[in-house]
């Protein structure tokens, strides 16, 4: 499936769980963590909050170099976490970090050869929908220390 069609995909669904009341249930997928597995997404989360920051405002500054280098500290994201967590994670949340990780790359590359701000924020809006499609998806449920895996 095209990068552009999951996209479009999760933003159908992303858009749909936006109508659901805060007060229904979360029929989101969990995906079962030990504390420090959900510490270290989290702070991954964090920091990929930042990136988004850091690209914006290089955005906003109309520095196109700097767009491209914001990216960097961003990809990778399946990298950086512990392998057995890895291992639990479903297909669909790895081929959205996947997904994620190639926008990124178009990004960086598309900020330094065509240096087009509309083109990056169209680009940004897609990462986006990756982002949100995967909040709207998935939840991180801490076992407790006898169920661990």
């Amino acid at each position: 499936m095209t990068r552009r069609a999951i996209a479009i995909a999760l933003l159908c669904f992303s858009t749909g769980a936006l109508a659901q009341s805060p007060m229904a249930k979360d029929n989101r997928i969990a995906i079962q963590v030990s504390p420090s597995e959900r510490n270290h997404v989290l702070y991954e989360m964090r920091d990929y909050l930042h990136g988004l920051f850091n690209l914006n405002n290089a955005l906003s500054s109309k520095d196109m170099k700097a767009v491209a280098t914001s990216t960097q500290p961003m990809a990778g994201m399946l990298e950086h976490l512990p392998g057995n967590l890895k291992d639990r994670l479903p297909e669909t949340f790895t081929q959205m970090a996947i997904g994620m990780n190639e926008v990124l790359k178009v990004i960086a590359r598309d900020a330094e050869t065509k240096a087009d701000m509309s083109l990056t924020q169209s680009q940004m809006a897609e990462l986006l929908t990756y982002c949100s499609g995967c909040h709207d998806t998935y939840r991180f449920d801490v076992l407790p220390p006898r169920a661990r895996p």
